[in-house]
């Protein structure tokens, strides 16, 4: 450590695991702020904790170059999570700040979760408790739909795509998938690659989005898109909800365009004023916690730990999870 005895400090951005709080205290003073605090405020805690790292969960817009620099002393930012999106990572790289994530942390809880969303649009299920809860009984009248044999388009096929791909497997699903990321000569069992997102749309029961959010993914799905897709057949969006054009999203569930969505992210978050979406057609909406589950909050919190405390030891972090590698 630096200074002798002196420990190092860490912010985190709302609550984390305490197995993953009890790796830092040994050899770290830990801050606990609220999440999502204005980048003023954000700021100015990080400057008064001379922080050496940040854990980031819940952050309002992104740290930005004018955040880190508010303390001299930052050397690393852990993303409790996945995407770095809310980072501005070539800042970071500039002031030779380490920017890690846990991809290996979440894929499992993300990908129950899109499952969840599609089973829980197929069955109605949230309209159907509702109901009952007011005391009706929609026995005679309601028809659900099934997944059996249907067809998944996947956009992104990474950890997650993957590991949806699995859990569907029973259900002997259709896949399509598109990234154009995958090497050409790519290939993968029960899996029907297309080389442009328009095929998918177009044969897709179920859309899911599964990619990181850039600035060519950033609107990916928008008028145009929706057009595209059947009218018969669901949205899922557990990735980044900048992804999806939301303003697009609205009027396609209004216009019948596509017969509805399940969102776990959005493009304000929390949502400034969700009653649009909500009223515009069939929905279900979680609060961007497909990742979190209590088995994967323990290790997106004690992996990002452990990559603070080897960056300010003086080691290189884990390749896996080190998004800006520089020597």
């Amino acid at each position: 450590m630096a200074n002798g005895s002196a420990k190092h400090r860490v912010v985190i951005t709302g609550r984390i695991a305490e197995e993953a709080i009890r790796l830092l205290v040994p050899t770290c003073e830990v801050e606990c702020t609220k999440p999502y605090l204005p980048p003023a405020e954000f700021g100015a805690t990080l400057a008064a904790a001379k922080a050496d790292a940040l854990l980031v969960r819940g952050v309002a817009g992104k740290v930005t170059r004018e955040v880190m620099e508010a303390s001299p002393n930052l050397r690393v930012i852990a993303k409790h999570g996945v995407g770095v999106d809310n980072i501005d990572v070539a800042a970071a790289t500039d002031l030779r700040i380490a920017v890690l994530n846990t991809p290996a942390a979440n894929y499992e809880s993300v990908a129950e979760h899109v499952l969840a969303l599609m089973l829980a649009l197929a069955k109605d299920i949230s309209c159907l408790d509702g109901r009952m809860r007011d005391g009706q009984w929609d026995k005679m009248g309601y028809r659900g739909r099934e997944l059996l044999g249907k067809t998944l388009g996947l956009v992104g096929f990474g950890r997650i795509g993957r590991r949806v791909q699995e859990l569907v497997a029973p259900l002997r699903m259709r896949v399509l998938v598109f990234d154009p990321l995958l090497a050409p000569e790519w290939r993968w069992p029960d899996v029907t690659r297309v080389d442009t997102l328009a095929p998918l749309l177009q044969a897709a029961d179920v859309v899911s989005l599964h990619c990181p959010l850039t600035e060519k993914t950033r609107g990916l799905i928008g008028r145009r898109e929706f057009q595209q897709m059947k009218t018969t057949a669901w949205l899922i969006n557990t990735a980044r909800g900048a992804v999806v054009d939301e303003e697009a999203l609205i009027a396609a569930l209004e216009a019948g365009e596509i017969a509805g969505a399940g969102l776990d992210t959005f493009n304000q978050e929390p949502p400034a004023d969700l009653a649009r979406l909500v009223k515009a057609g069939k929905t279900v909406l979680t609060p961007h916690v497909a990742g979190v589950t209590e088995e994967s909050f323990v290790r997106m919190g004690v992996t990002a730990a452990e990559g603070i405390l080897r960056v300010l030891a003086g080691e290189a972090p884990d390749p896996q999870c080190w998004v800006n590698h520089f020597e």
